[in-house]
This record gives C-alpha cells, structure tokens and sequence, in this order.
C-alpha cells in the first residue's frame, strides 16, 4: 500500500525535508570547503538501535512463551555508513551526504546442547541515502530515507517445509529523522520516522529514543565504559516499547573505529524477521564496531 501516490513524491519529500535541515536556514553560513570520501560520522553511532547500519556480531538464549526455549540465537549484521562528501561552514558548523547500507541476519540454534540444529532463520536489507548535520559540539541531526526488507533463509524454509506465499510486511520505504545530544560521556537521542511506501500495508509511524554513558578509564585512553538503552516504538506493534539495553567496554581510540564488547538484554517484538508480531527475550554477548 501507498501512503502517498506515486513513486515521485517519495524523493521529492526527501529533498524539501533535508532542505529543512540544510544549512540554508542559516543564512550566514557559506561553504567554503569540500571534503571527499572522509573519516568518520559527523552524526554519533547508536551502539543500542539494533537497526543501525553497522557491523556486529551477538549470540543470545532465548526466552518466549512463558519459558526459556532449548534455542538460541545468533545475530550478525554486516553494515557501514559512508560520506561522500563534507562541507565546513565559516561558523565552524558542518554538514554531509553519503549512504548506508547493511545486512541483518539471523541463525537460530535448536536443541544446541543436544542434536544442535542450525538454521540461517532471516535476513534483512537496508538500504539508503543520509543528510547529516552538526550544529555545535553537543547537538547534531540525521535525516535519512532507506529502503528496508526481510526474508526467511533458505535452511528455515526447507526444513520446515514452507511451500505458500507469506505476507511480507516488512518491505518498505521508510523516512526518518534523528536528533541526538553530547555532553561530556553523556549521549541522549530521539528518532520519528515515518513509512512513505509498502509493499503490503503496514501502519506507519516508528518513535524511538534512548542514551549512552561512555566514559574513559582513568590512565587507559584507549579504553572505556559503555551503559546504555534504547527504545523503540513501532505503530504496527500498538507501539509497544522494544528495549534494547547492556554494559561493556569500548576497546580503541575513537578516530581508530574502537570495538565495543558488552553483555545486554533485550525484549519486544521479534526483529529482523516476517514473524516481528512474536514477543521475545534475549540475553547475551555481543560484540560491535564501525568500518568508516
């Protein structure tokens, strides 16, 4: 279904609404210098949204219907964001666009202390272009339009013999925008999306907020904390809240792309998969880290 008509209207909202961002509503500002393919985000990594564009890999038990299950899961994701271009600005504001791209995929373990079945359960794309923005050293802007979709594995649909059509709800268009704070070690943010376009129809609005505490380790500069949680609210779940939270330790300077290690949690609708009206809860390891 189509929440506006027409494949035109999708880019052309994505142009008005990252003109809305611009560094055009400061009239003051002129480019003055260009940079080609940089280093590095001028909009932060959110370590916590599992929908990030980034490269990971987790292993997680599984609790659903009431009770630990004899599963386990193994999500990898495999995802960068890359700028094209960066433009300074006189009064030291920043801006760039560039790309995201990643692959979630998921391998479901049964009985894994017995008969150890492994299935390549889902995978999901994503896709899409990104404005972001710094306007001082606490506040910076993210807008993005990105193309999503989900789709069993092949092991999954063989072994348990799916042989009809699925509604896949989970292919979409999506617009969205990202405000986050700094302060210090301290990191707050809040995301409105909206889905401008689906295959099948799907209610539209996602919300979505959360924060990191990441501070150094005394006499260590390539170490430090990381706490942290997000929330994410989906329309097509009643909105009810999908927290994703956990603690490590982020190995690496922060211009060397550091690893994060962290222990975390996280329970709501299932992600990364056609089946993401099944409630489900994970705890385990995981282990993240950006390629640019």
């Amino acid at each position: 279904m189509a929440y506006f008509s027409g494949y035109m209207v999708r880019p052309l909202l994505f142009i008005l609404l990252l003109t809305a961002f611009s560094p055009a509503v400061f009239p003051q500002e002129k480019p003055r210098k260009a940079d080609w393919l940089p280093s590095g985000n001028l909009f932060p990594s959110l370590r916590f949204d599992l929908h990030e564009a980034q490269t990971s890999g987790a292993l997680y038990a599984f609790w659903a219907d009431g009770d630990w299950q004899d599963q386990s899961f193994a999500n990898f994701s495999a995802g960068f964001r890359r700028n094209l271009v960066r433009l300074q600005h006189r009064d030291g504001m920043q801006s760039e666009f560039g790309m995201e791209l990643c692959v979630f995929t998921q391998f479901l373990f049964e009985e894994p202390f017995k008969t150890f079945v492994v299935n390549f359960f889902d995978v999901e794309f994503k896709v899409g272009a990104t404005y972001q923005y710094r306007l001082n050293d606490r506040w910076s802007f993210r807008a993005r339009f990105y193309h999503l979709s989900a789709h069993l594995g092949d092991d999954y649909i063989f072994r348990y013999q799916i042989d009809s059509f699925m509604n896949n709800r989970r292919i979409y268009e999506m617009l969205d925008f990202t405000a986050a704070w700094r302060k210090g070690p301290w990191m707050a943010y809040g995301n409105a999306g909206c889905i401008v376009h689906s295959t099948y129809e799907r209610s539209p609005l996602v919300l979505e907020a959360g924060g990191q505490w990441n501070p150094g380790m005394k006499n260590k500069k390539w170490v430090s904390w990381l706490i942290g949680l997000d929330a994410r609210f989906e329309q097509q779940g009643g909105f009810r809240p999908c927290i994703h939270t956990g603690a490590g330790v982020v190995l690496g300077k922060p211009q060397n792309h550091p690893i994060t290690i962290m222990a975390d949690y996280y329970y709501g609708w299932l992600p990364y998969s056609l089946y993401d009206k099944v409630l489900v809860q994970w705890i385990g390891a995981s282990m993240y880290f950006d390629l640019f």
